[in-house]
């Protein structure tokens, strides 16, 4: 039994010691040299560190000034104190323009147009049919138009007007808005009063023959 032992124990000595011859050794120079020499990656890291110190070199920095809001027992009391405004927007500021009129310049057109309306209506042209000293005849023409216009003239009466306006008495007959409306009358007044003649003067609007009436000339 024991020389068994002893065989299986010098077996095992002898593999170790063949482990152990069979071991390479690395030299020492090959060490240093694998130690000394830079990889491609450490090449890299290295131009990079150095393009960035370069780049830090060329740099000016400028110096960051933090934003600290001033609370009101901190402010500066020489520094002018700006009033609290609401800030408007446009929306705000059309809403509260009110389109239109003003109700006074409204009310005062209207007058204006309402006056102006009048004016019109109580402008326009008469037919003078005598212009003298006599006022005794002034009322002898302005009966013989009344009686003669109504015997020879058709579709329209003219009024008679008699007044004095210095330096003479005046007669004037009809009412006419339109010039020529008086123009083509006083052709057929003149067969029978020669001097009559349109004149402008202010007229009675409700004695304005209508555009639609047809004015002419009636024989008997």
């Amino acid at each position: 039994m024991s020389g068994y032992v002893a065989a299986f124990l010098f077996v095992l000595f002898s593999i170790s010691v063949s482990n152990c011859s069979s071991t390479k050794i690395i030299p020492e120079s090959v060490i240093s040299e694998a130690t000394l020499s830079p990889t491609n990656s450490d090449t890299v890291y290295q131009d990079t560190m150095e393009a960035t110190a370069t780049m830090q070199k060329d740099r000016i920095d400028i110096p960051m000034v933090p934003n600290v809001t001033k609370m009101p027992s901190e402010a500066d009391p020489n520094e002018p104190i700006e009033p609290n405004i609401p800030l408007l927007s446009w929306a705000d500021f059309y809403a509260s323009i009110r389109p239109g009129v003003p109700a006074e310049l409204a009310e005062s057109l209207e007058r204006e147009s309402t006056e102006n309306e009048e004016k019109n209506l109580y402008e326009g042209f008469r037919i003078q049919i005598y212009s003298g000293p006599s006022p005794e005849m002034a009322d002898t023409v302005s009966k013989q138009f009344r009686t003669w216009s109504v015997q020879h003239v058709s579709g329209y009466s003219p009024e008679t007007y008699t007044f004095f306006k210095a330096p003479y008495y005046r007669v004037h007959v009809g009412d006419f808005h339109d010039r020529t409306r008086a123009y083509s009358v006083s052709q057929i007044v003149k067969r029978q009063f020669p001097d009559a003649w349109v004149v402008y003067d202010r007229v009675i609007p409700w004695n304005v023959p209508a555009d639609s009436v047809l004015i002419r000339f009636q024989r008997n």
